[in-house]
């Protein structure tokens, strides 16, 4: 079944009817009689600058494939800012095989630990070990972890907050429920049971996050959120002090996916940027 849906950005003036353009998805399920494909979305947006800014939408464990093509990518800007929580340092001058193999050796936090399990399970890799950050035209565009700390404290929110919101939106049907019906208990004694458990569960996991943007606009709720909305800020702000360089014509946002919605429409509405043009790349593909 073909979940994902194919768009092209409207502005407001070519609506008569005068509605705001629906949010625009930077991650999809696709399949056809080949294989099913979880893609990523590179949506890319002029200023009356001349200038272009590329959004890349990411996932953070993906084919080694996928971040091969985006590290061969990066040479084509001026500037390519990127997400990352805490101290860059270590991430832009160590090569990623170098990286990959130091991070095997390290107790790293929970969520890198889940990321980077859930990588081996699924047959993927991690992002921090195959994307090249130590090109001299990488930019850090994220929030210092003792910054995100204080995001948190002034918000009173941790992951317990978010994932209560999460579940309220589920309970009140806001969030996507067709894919993670396919995680109830049939569902997963469905998946143990196939000759490849792994590959499946990856099916329904890309099918799952086909509605990331939606579910997570959901979670950051209308007061926003330090791990959403707060970050969104912080890389809003280095885009306008790299953009106020002429010399800096093109440049590329590399941001995860859900992210990428809010930090469009502040583009739109604070530099008057014009959605152009739209790009999918496979992150994850699963042979039929």
């Amino acid at each position: 079944m073909l979940v994902a849906l194919a768009f092209q950005s409207i502005s407001l003036a070519d609506d008569p009817s005068g509605r705001a353009p629906p949010t625009p998805d930077y991650m999809r399920y696709a399949e056809d009689a080949r294989s099913a494909r979880l893609e990523t979305a590179i949506r890319s947006l002029t200023l009356p600058s001349g200038q272009q800014v590329d959004l890349i939408g990411v996932v953070h464990i993906a084919d080694d494939a996928y971040y091969q093509k985006l590290n061969q990518r990066f040479d084509r800007y001026s500037s390519v800012l990127f997400e990352l929580v805490g101290n860059p340092a270590r991430l832009t001058t160590t090569a990623p095989a170098l990286l990959r193999q130091q991070m095997q050796l390290e107790n790293p936090g929970l969520l890198t630990t889940l990321q980077m399990t859930a990588g081996r399970y699924l047959g993927l890799t991690f992002q921090l070990g195959e994307i090249d950050y130590t090109k001299r035209n990488m930019v850090h565009a994220d929030a210092s972890a003792e910054d995100f700390a204080r995001m948190q404290r002034e918000r009173g929110e941790n992951m317990l907050t978010l994932f209560a919101r999460a579940m309220n939106s589920q309970m009140n049907g806001g969030l996507q429920t067709m894919a993670v019906d396919d995680f109830n208990l049939f569902g997963l004694i469905r998946i143990l049971m196939s000759p490849n458990a792994a590959a499946e569960f990856k099916k329904v996991l890309a099918r799952a996050f086909d509605g990331a943007e939606s579910a997570t606009a959901l979670i950051d709720g209308e007061s926003g959120s330090a791990v959403l909305s707060d970050r969104n800020g912080v890389a809003m702000k280095k885009i306008r002090e790299v953009l106020a360089s002429p010399r800096q014509r093109r440049i590329a946002v590399l941001y995860g996916a859900a992210h990428m919605p809010g930090i469009e429409a502040m583009l739109i509405e604070n530099l008057h940027a014009r959605p152009v043009k739209e790009e999918w790349l496979a992150a994850w593909t699963m042979a039929q």
